[in-house]
């Protein structure tokens, strides 16, 4: 089994902003493709996402860091840590 994450990009947004972008994004692709192994890793990243967006404390994380305020560019990867709950890093 191979470990779902995502990627987020911030600098010209939140990572609220970018997490929701990427929802609707990946909704859009599992409506246009027929790939069924695909349709199954999109559907997991959608789940991931609607986890994290529906249990994250944005404006404490976007007061953790400026790179998910948006204010520096950053890579973001969301996870799901050893728990199974959203887990999200910065790359770099």
């Amino acid at each position: 089994m191979t470990k779902i994450q995502v990627t987020l990009h911030t600098g010209t947004h939140c990572v609220e902003t970018e997490a929701k972008t990427m929802l609707r994004r990946i909704t859009g692709l599992i409506l246009e493709t027929n790939d069924e192994l695909a349709v199954r890793e999109l559907g997991e990243q959608l789940e991931l996402l609607n986890e994290f967006i529906g249990t994250t404390d944005f404006n404490k994380l976007r007061a953790s860091d400026e790179r998910y305020a948006g204010i520096v560019e950053a890579v973001c990867i969301l996870s799901r840590g050893k728990d199974g709950n959203p887990v999200i890093e910065v790359s770099g």
